[in-house]
């Protein structure tokens, strides 16, 4: 395996880190040289340059050497994961922002362009115009992730900087597609097969040629019965490759790439995915289907939707179904990112949608605003309709709209301290307080049972200080 050579640089030590990143660019060349062994060096590099840091000017000069570093020979396989790991997270930023509809790349382009050449206090009302007047919730998330970077120190640096580090991992996707072949980069835990379809499936502007990639990399075109015949392992040493590699069969990842950057037009992919979806890996089958949502929206097959909930019934549910093939991207959990995107089927994915989203609700802590939105958009309809509390108190609702707001009202007194949840409520009309907002729609729980309490024991007497007082409750 061998890396496209880069003339821009010789190795980390020839780029003036400091001057990209002043707090910590010193940094930056000795962690490059230490990423692929050292999870602390990952760590380290990756709170210098993420985004929007201020060190992340430096990330466009960093993707080189990365990619590098990933597609070594010197780099044993089992540590490749580390540096396609930041990668990643370099290319997913708001990695909600990407579903149910991929980014337009000459869009981000046109308004990086704008935001660079005009007065940045002109940008930030613009944006915040853009935010309020957003048709959907998506659109709006990425206007107001937009805007929160703006106001930052150095804003449109940043964001330029953001859109530079796609194009930087853009230019490197020949090199990337060669980690999908190889029963070294195919088998074993953290795999770099597995680490480097979550990031090539970001990159949608080169789906063609990744779509490709993936497909000869796990020969998911052929039928079963045009593949030749796998030989006979002769040793324990034969087994183990064949093992290792895992014949032809797809990983998880690169199925949620499929789905994530193939057209409906390519019948023979539609075709191989469904036999995935038919297969007896759950987790293939699983993955297979949310891939036909993914390229065919509107147009799924009823089977793939029926699929999906049934893997939601498993013991595996759909939180560790999405573990399983998604990536966790930031702060959004797989199954946040799979909702979200499961939005691309619109009305035919509705109340598979629904089934997911109390379970969302009740147990994701960090994006609870981000879905409770998606639900009342869901339910309700968009935000800039203007609901008001008369509205709701004089409402009937459906049993779908009752089921998100039994989810909403049954949350415990903590989730309600979450001021960006509260804006939320407040911005469909409904009343921030639980209370009030249990009256508003309706729902009345069930009174908690206080179970009678066995006596107090009596204290034991307090420990003197020392290993066994401080273990066993003493001063």
């Amino acid at each position: 395996m061998n890396a496209t050579p880069n003339d821009a640089h010789t190795g980390p030590e020839s780029v003036d880190w400091t001057a990209l990143a002043p707090e910590g660019g010193e940094r930056i060349a000795s962690l490059l040289a230490e990423v692929t062994g050292s999870d602390t060096a990952l760590s380290e590099l990756h709170d210098i340059i993420e985004f929007p840091a201020p060190g992340h000017r430096a990330a466009p000069r960093a993707v080189d050497f990365l990619v590098d570093a990933a597609c070594s020979e010197q780099t044993p396989a089992t540590d490749r994961w580390r540096p396609l790991s930041l990668l990643l997270e370099l290319v997913s930023v708001h990695a909600e922002d990407h579903f149910p509809e991929p980014r337009d790349l000459a869009q981000w382009r046109d308004e990086v362009a704008w935001i660079t050449s005009t007065d940045t206090g002109k940008a930030v009302e613009q944006y915040r115009t853009w935010v309020e007047e957003a048709p959907d919730e998506q659109q709006r998330r990425r206007m107001r992730n937009r805007l929160e970077v703006l106001e930052l120190p150095d804003g449109p640096a940043l964001l330029q900087a953001e859109l530079d580090t796609f194009e930087a991992i853009r230019a490197r996707v020949p090199d990337l597609l060669e980690l999908l072949k190889g029963a070294a980069n195919r088998g074993g835990m953290d795999r770099a097969g597995e680490w480097v379809s979550y990031l090539l499936a970001f990159l949608t502007p080169d789906a063609d040629r990744i779509v490709a990639g993936i497909t000869g990399a796990s020969q998911i075109l052929l039928a079963k019965d045009l593949r030749p015949t796998r030989q006979a392992p002769s040793s324990l040493r034969d087994m183990m490759d064949q093992a290792l590699a895992g014949g032809s069969e797809p990983l998880p990842a690169e199925l949620f790439a499929l789905g994530a950057l193939a057209g409906p037009d390519d019948i023979d992919l539609t075709v191989a995915l469904t036999h995935q979806m038919a297969g007896g890996n759950l987790y293939n089958s699983f993955a297979a289907s949310v891939a036909l949502v993914m390229i065919h929206g509107g147009n799924t097959p009823r089977e793939a939707l029926r699929r999906i909930g049934r893997g939601g019934g498993t013991t595996s549910g759909y939180e560790g179904l999405f573990n399983e093939s998604w990536p966790h991207c930031g702060e959004r959990s797989p199954q946040v990112l799979g909702f979200l995107a499961l939005g691309r089927a619109g009305g035919r994915a509705r109340r598979l949608r629904l089934d997911i989203l109390p379970g969302l609700i009740k147990g994701e802590e960090d994006s609870r605003a981000l879905v409770t939105a998606a639900g009342l958009e869901l339910v309700l309809g968009p935000r800039t309709q203007g609901f008001t509390l008369e509205d709701h108190l004089n409402a009937e609702y459906d049993e779908e709209t009752l089921k998100v707001m039994w989810a909403i009202a049954e949350l415990p007194a903590q989730a309600w301290e979450d001021a960006e949840f509260r804006e939320v409520l407040a911005a469909w009309g409904l009343p921030e307080d639980p209370e009030e907002f249990r009256t508003s729609v309706g729902v009345e729980l069930e009174p908690e049972v206080v179970e009678p309490q066995a006596p107090a024991a009596p204290e034991p007497p307090q420990q003197q200080g020392g290993l066994f007082g401080r273990l066993f409750g003493g001063r």
